[in-house]
């Protein structure tokens, strides 16, 4: 029997990664779908999915239909470029076969919050109310910034 050479093992190590190497681009390509496209890194079925989703957000025009009052005044002030359904919720928690099914939501202070909880990470010109949150802590408790704040109208 020849001596093995010192670096058998290598030769051996090479071939079991190339083998496996061999196998997953077999795999790879048995799993990736006929729609996919390489180019834009995109599966072009996946929009026949999604177009079968319930629709669960309507966008502010679907709320403009039974909110024009409210509407017209937020889209006067700063909160003018958010969607209802951010500080809202979405439009099927509320409206659902154009019956209302429940009210919607806004009067919790986490609402509020979301946006104007200082962060460092928000632009210095974003209002941000730390002092003012914290001085209104006991007072929250029982109570939403809604009632001394209107969201629709920032301003007052």
């Amino acid at each position: 029997m020849p001596n093995p050479s010192p670096r058998s093992h290598l030769y051996r190590l090479g071939l079991l990664l190339a083998g496996g190497f061999v196998i997953f681009l077999f795999i790879k390509n048995w799993q990736t779908p006929a729609s996919w496209n390489y180019e834009v890194w995109y599966r072009q079925d996946s929009l026949a999915d999604i177009e079968h989703l319930p629709l669960i957000h309507g966008g502010n025009e679907s709320c403009v239909e039974c909110h024009e009052e409210e509407y017209h005044a937020a889209t006067s002030y700063e909160h003018k470029t958010l969607n209802c359904e951010g500080c809202h919720g979405p439009l099927t928690f509320h409206v659902r076969d154009g019956k209302k099914i429940a009210n919607a939501t806004g009067k919790s202070n986490w609402q509020c919050l979301n946006c104007h909880e200082e962060q460092i990470s928000r632009p210095k010109d974003h209002p941000q109310f730390p002092g003012d949150v914290r001085r209104h802590e006991d007072f929250l408790e029982d109570s939403s910034c809604v009632r001394c704040h209107d969201p629709h109208d920032p301003s007052v």
